[in-house]
């Protein structure tokens, strides 16, 4: 059996999954979302999966953006799903 450093295993955990979300060091890593709906210094809406998420924070930008992937950089303080009535 392979030894897997625990880095290579969480990597493949997530990239098995669908969609999901990371927060590391004032970034925030989103896979596989599908649409980006606002885009402020200080929140971004964005639709994975017909669900809305809230992300909340200072200083937001995109660092790097795919039809996948969105790699976004500053300080986070909430994320959220947002529920409509």
């Amino acid at each position: 059996m392979k030894n897997l450093h625990f880095r290579e295993y969480f990597k493949n955990f997530l990239y098995d999954l669908n969609d999901f979300i990371t927060i590391y060091e004032n970034n925030l890593h989103v896979f596989n979302y599908d649409k980006l709906n606002k885009l402020s210094s200080d929140e971004i809406i964005l639709t994975i999966q017909n669900k809305k998420v809230l992300i909340k924070g200072e200083k937001l930008k995109i660092k790097q953006m795919t039809k996948q992937e969105l790699l976004i950089n500053g300080k986070v303080i909430k994320v959220e799903f947002v529920y409509e009535e």
